[in-house]
């Protein structure tokens, strides 16, 4: 059956030919076109590819090279050598050591005969010895068989010797290995220990923490270096890759004033003292006074400076203690009544039972009926009273100055850090009874050194010379330089230097008669005073003692000042000449006999005590 015509045309109702045949033949696109836009696509893609190229090794190359230089470049650092202390005859007191830290590799520690376990055995044994250990402490350390989530590194002992150091190379063992560090070395221990101070680890670096070691931690220091070495992907160095090195400077080596074997004698008579007496801490100080130098510095309780873990357990008591010095501030009242007070030595003075200054009564520790004394016997009786009346001939400003212009309230410049100025209350803070209290040392707090400073400025002849501990110094490359001369400065009159020194050798004759003769040096002229504060305690007004003994030797022309305090004995006594003398005459007869301070045979000059 035919279908019926399609009304579009075409037999059998399907398109007419023509139309179909113009369907197959219609055109897909310009080819020139699409060839253009695919061109225009790839140069477009290799521009940015030469952009960033040109970007990579062109504008940004230096940056890259310097990325991928410091990615093969390592930081060596090189640590300089410390510099060493020493007394005034070379002998070592600090020097610096190499230590090494041992460490293990566990997973290196591996033998194609044993297993894990019994190779760390034989590893920890072999350095048991070595290492001063035992074997099981060292077998607990390894983490391969502890640890095993952790099996990489571990420290066994840090600070070891490099004599153990020598041992442990020697047995050659698998997985063990050394890194060397510096390390503080104290030789004599505790001698001249708040002097001198101590070190810490910083980084890897010793630093100082007090005394010397902080205060001169600069020099003794010096500089550190570095090396830049070139590694590879596996962190190894890469031979003839050179290497860029920043040289060390090592540090220089200090020479100190102080003498080891004075000092140790010293701290050794103080800690005698203190355990006898049950006193809180004893010092004892030396000084030349023509030059300033001091031989010893002293004191009980110390530290030892290679234990020690904070600087709060580094006390320096004769430069940061303070304490009130009592009679042997007498000198400097003294010194202003001769000089500007129109008073001289033989300036006489009833002294009555007690007086009231200021509204204060002032008394004497011991006083007779009829006593009646020249200033001379003010100052070797230790007169209170009297020397309250001599200081009525200064004006309270020119008393203070003379305080001040002998040092008190002020840091003496012995470059020690810490160092304390004292208490010295301005004119303006005065009470009523001020001028006197000071007049006999009350009420003025000073240090050791201060104290010592005082009396070796009437042994130079009224000239004081700042005090120091440093001789000189000795740089990297060997060369010596000796300290400059320290700065000088007069105080008081010759004249009057030279009268107080004939009074002071007055006072061990007196102490004599009270049974304690600790100013008595056959064949020397001690010059000396003593004297007794009563200060305020945590509980009480004034119930803590201290106790000072300061002398100078030999004869009229003193090369050695001695000042001993002993603070807040609670056996035995506490006066001056009672606590302090016996120190004193101990340590000056160590100091005199060490120093080849021959006897001179002078006799103490003649002084009247007694006024007619």
């Amino acid at each position: 059956m035919r279908r019926p015509a399609d009304p579009r045309g075409g037999p059998g109702g399907g398109p007419p030919p023509r139309a179909r045949s113009r369907n197959r033949l219609a055109p897909r696109g310009n080819p020139t076109r699409r060839l253009g836009v695919i061109l225009i696509t790839i140069i477009f893609i290799l521009s940015l590819f030469v952009g960033r190229l040109v970007q990579l090794q062109g504008m940004e190359s230096g940056t890259y090279r310097t990325l991928a230089s410091q990615e093969r470049e390592q930081t060596i650092p090189l640590p300089a050598l410390r510099g060493s202390i020493t007394g005034a005859n070379g002998q070592i007191l600090a020097m610096t050591v190499v230590t090494y830290t041992v460490y293990a590799d566990p997973p290196e520690i591996t033998s194609p005969k044993l297993s894990n376990a019994a190779e760390e055995q034989q590893v920890a044994s072999a350095l048991a010895g070595p290492l001063g250990m035992t074997a099981a402490a060292i077998l607990n350390l390894f983490p391969l068989s502890q640890h095993p989530s952790s099996p990489q590194y571990v420290v066994l002992a840090t600070g070891v010797p490099a004599q153990a150091s020598n041992q442990i190379t020697a047995l050659d063992l698998p997985g063990i290995a050394m890194t060397p560090s510096y390390t503080r070395s104290y030789p004599d221990g505790n001698i001249a220990a708040n002097i001198i101070g101590f070190t810490g680890a910083d980084k890897g670096v010793l630093k100082g923490g007090a005394g010397l070691e902080l205060e001169d931690n600069a020099l003794l220091a010096g500089r550190p270096g570095s090396e830049q070495v070139q590694t590879g992907t596996d962190g190894q160095e890469i031979p003839l890759a050179g290497s860029t090195v920043k040289p060390v400077v090592n540090g220089s080596d200090l020479q100190l004033t102080i003498v080891p074997a004075l000092q140790y004698a010293a701290e050794q008579d103080c800690a005698k003292q203190v355990a006898k007496t049950k006193a809180a801490n004893c010092t004892v100080v030396i000084i030349q006074p023509k030059t300033g130098h001091v031989l010893a510095m002293a004191q009980w309780p110390t530290f030892n400076p290679s234990t020690i873990a904070n600087a709060a357990q580094a006390t320096d008591i004769p430069v940061q203690n303070v304490f009130q010095p009592g009679s042997t501030a007498k000198v400097v009242t003294a010194s202003a009544a001769f000089e500007r007070g129109g008073q001289t030595p033989m300036s006489a003075y009833t002294i009555p039972a007690q007086i009231v200054e200021g509204g204060q009564v002032i008394q004497d520790a011991e006083w007779a009926p009829g006593e009646h004394y020249t200033i001379a016997g003010i100052i070797a009786h230790s007169s209170n009273i009297g020397m309250s009346q001599v200081a009525n001939h200064v004006s309270e400003q020119t008393q203070y100055d003379y305080l001040k212009a002998f040092g008190l309230g002020q840091p003496t410049g012995i470059g020690l850090p810490g160092e304390s100025a004292g208490l010295l209350p301005t004119v303006s803070q005065w009470a009523a009874d001020t001028r006197y209290t000071l007049s006999f040392g009350q009420g003025v707090a000073a240090t050791a050194i201060q104290m010592a400073e005082v009396y070796a400025t009437i042994a130079n002849g009224g000239v004081r010379v700042q005090p120091t501990l440093i001789e000189g110094t000795t740089n990297s490359a060997g060369k010596y330089t000796p300290s400059a001369p320290s700065p000088t400065r007069r105080v008081i009159q010759a004249k009057t230097a030279k009268e107080l020194l004939q009074i002071l050798q007055q006072v061990p004759a007196v102490d004599e008669e009270g049974d304690q003769p600790w100013g008595i040096i056959p064949g020397y002229a001690i010059a000396a005073k003593t004297g007794t504060s009563q200060e305020a305690g945590p509980k009480c007004a004034l119930c803590v003692y201290g106790s000072s003994y300061i002398g100078m030797a030999p004869g009229n022309d003193p090369q050695l000042v001695i000042a001993v305090n002993v603070q807040n004995p609670k056996k035995g006594g506490y006066y001056g000449d009672v606590i302090a003398g016996p120190v004193f005459y101990q340590v000056a007869k160590d100091a005199l006999a060490a120093l080849d301070i021959p006897p001179d045979g002078a006799v103490p000059a003649k002084v009247r005590l007694n006024a007619p």
